[in-house]
C-alpha cells in the first residue's frame, strides 16, 4: 500500500455543493486547495444525489448570492449552447429546462456536474485547486483542538494519501470528520436555554429531533410485462407508516398519489380538477 503526502493551505473533505462553493471561494483568494470526494462525482445534492435546487419563490429577482447566480446562469447557458432548443426557449432568461414545479431551475445532474467543473477550471489550470476523487477519509491527525491532516484511502486501488493543511473543512454529507477526530458536536434541536434563540425549542434540548434522510431515485414506466417482485419483509409496516410530524405533508410515507396541501389554493384547485395534478 503506497503512501502519498501533500501540504496545502486548505483541505476540503467532501466534494458536496458546499465543498465546491468553498473551493471556488478559497481559490479566488489565492489559496492552495485540495478538495476530496468519496465518490467519482462532485456536486452532492445537485449531481449524484439527484436533488433539484431548492430555493425560495423569488430566487430570480433577489435573495441569491453572486456565485449561485453565476451557477444558475451557466446551467441555462449550457442548455442553450448544447441542446436543440426552440427560439422561444433560447430567448427565455428564466429558462427552466425540466419545466418542473419543485424548482425554477430543474436540470439534469450531469449538467450541474459539467457546470461545476467549468466554474473551477481556471483554478485547476493554474494549480491552485486539486480535486481528488474516490477518496474516503480513514483517520485524522490533531493538535489540541485542531485537525492538521487527514489520511484517505483510494477506493479504486487501496492506496493511502495524507493531506496536511492549515485549515481543514468538513464538507461531507454527514460530518465524517466529527467521529474520526472525536470532535464535540451538538445534534438535533437545541433549547432556548442554551442558545437564547426565539425559535429554538423550549425546555430540554432534543438531540434526536433531526431531519430525515431523503433517498431519490429515477423511475420509468414500462408497459411490457409485469415487474412486480415478491413482497419484502417489513413492506406492509412501512407502506402504512405515518410519521409523527407537524408538517402539512404529514401522512403515509409511501403514497404515490399524494398532492401537496400547500398547492390546494383556489387557482391550483381548478388545475387539479381538470388535470389531476398541480400546475
Amino acid at each position: 500500500m503506497k503512501q502519498k503526502e501533500l501540504k496545502v493551505d486548505i483541505l476540503i473533505v467532501g466534494g458536496s455543493l458546499g465543498g465546491c462553493a468553498a473551493a471556488i471561494a478559497a481559490t479566488s483568494l489565492g489559496k492552495k486547495v485540495v478538495m476530496t470526494e468519496e465518490t467519482d462525482w462532485i456536486g452532492g445534492q445537485l449531481t449524484s444525489q439527484a436533488v433539484l435546487p431548492d430555493e425560495h419563490r423569488w430566487i430570480e429577482s433577489f435573495g441569491c448570492t453572486r456565485l449561485y447566480r453565476r451557477f444558475r446562469n451557466l446551467v441555462r447557458d449550457y442548455y442553450k449552447r448544447y441542446y436543440p432548443l426552440n427560439p422561444t426557449a433560447v430567448a427565455n432568461p428564466h429558462l427552466n429546462p425540466g419545466q418542473g414545479n419543485v424548482s425554477r431551475l430543474c436540470h439534469e445532474p450531469k449538467v450541474a456536474l459539467a457546470v461545476l467543473y467549468q466554474m473551477m477550471a481556471y483554478a485547476e489550470t493554474r494549480g491552485d485547486l486539486q480535486i481528488h476523487l474516490d477518496r474516503k477519509p480513514i483517520s485524522v491527525e490533531t493538535k489540541a483542538d485542531q485537525i492538521e491532516a487527514v489520511t484517505f484511502i483510494q477506493t479504486v486501488n487501496g492506496e493511502t494519501e495524507t493531506v496536511a493543511a492549515d485549515f481543514v473543512l468538513d464538507a461531507t454529507e454527514i460530518g465524517d470528520l466529527l467521529s474520526l477526530g472525536r470532535v464535540e458536536y451538538a445534534s438535533g434541536a437545541e433549547s432556548q436555554a442554551e442558545t437564547g434563540e426565539p425559535h429554538a425549542v423550549p425546555g430540554e434540548s432534543q438531540p434526536d429531533n433531526v431531519q430525515g434522510l431523503t433517498w431519490c431515485l429515477a423511475m420509468g414506466y414500462n408497459p411490457e410485462g409485469s415487474h412486480v417482485i415478491d413482497e419484502l419483509e417489513g413492506y406492509q409496516k412501512w407502506r402504512d407508516y405515518v410519521p409523527d410530524l407537524l408538517s402539512s405533508l404529514a401522512g403515509k410515507d409511501v403514497k404515490l398519489d399524494l398532492q401537496r396541501p400547500d398547492h390546494l389554493n383556489s387557482q391550483n384547485a381548478n388545475a387539479l380538477s381538470t388535470r389531476g395534478e398541480p400546475k
